[in-house]
């Protein structure tokens, strides 16, 4: 029987407690939130994204593959990090560069008291993955678009070459597509033709992951078209 330490159980005092409450409310209801949150509780679902039924996959690649630790990447409020932590006891780490986000997400840590779990605030670019441990799933969702409007295709190749050194066991890779024409950057991104899906998993292959497997589908951020979520082995 693992022996308790009482010094790391110590409650907030009520005042502090309050402020807490009442900072976390407030952040909460300044901008629109990405995923949904915890709060006093209960999972508050008011969000851009349907992060559930993605959840679902990502809950059952962690358990088929019998991972430990998690990492995600533009982990935005932290659903995926905490929900790792919560519901198979990963140990899981966020990273985003959105202060606000990342405020939330280390929020509901504090107020929820959910462990292990933990969220850095950081750019992601190749001399942060040159100093960062290897995890055995790396979620990547929807951030692969952004690096490849702003820095082209070719940094994109060598962003995944390098971070797939990092990868003991798979990562989770979703990112939006050339034909989300609701959102202005989709013309920014290379033609992906007719089949968008296809054409991500050949851009995976060619980073030289051993394999590549289209684990399901969900709904854009405009929720004007479906991406892919691929299951990728190093």
């Amino acid at each position: 029987m693992p022996l308790k330490n009482y010094m790391y159980h110590r409650q907030i005092k009520k005042l502090p407690t309050l402020f807490f409450d009442l900072y976390a409310r407030q952040l909460m209801r300044s901008y629109s939130n990405y995923q949904p949150v915890f709060y006093k509780g209960k999972l508050i679902k008011g969000s851009d994204r349907n992060c559930l039924d993605r959840w679902k996959l990502i809950r059952n690649e962690i358990n088929n593959l019998k991972i430990k630790t998690v990492l995600d990447i533009g982990c935005a409020e932290g659903f995926y990090v905490l929900q790792s932590a919560k519901e198979c006891n990963c140990v899981s780490l966020g990273v985003d560069a959105d202060i606000r986000r990342l405020s939330m997400a280390q929020n509901q840590i504090t107020s929820e008291k959910i462990m292990p779990a933990g969220f850095i605030l950081a750019e992601v670019n190749g001399e942060f993955l040159e100093n960062m441990p290897n995890f055995d799933l790396i979620i990547f969702m929807s951030v692969m678009h952004h690096m490849m409007y702003s820095n082209g295709e070719e940094y994109c190749l060598d962003f995944l070459k390098k971070l797939k050194k990092k990868i003991n066991k798979a990562m989770i890779f979703e990112m939006g597509q050339s034909n989300e024409l609701k959102n202005s950057w989709a013309e920014k991104l290379p033609d992906m033709g007719k089949n968008p899906h296809e054409w991500i998993l050949k851009f995976l292959k060619s980073a030289g992951f051993s394999e590549v497997k289209k684990i399901g589908e969900s709904d854009s951020y405009q929720k004007d078209q479906n991406r892919a979520i691929f299951r990728v082995v190093p």
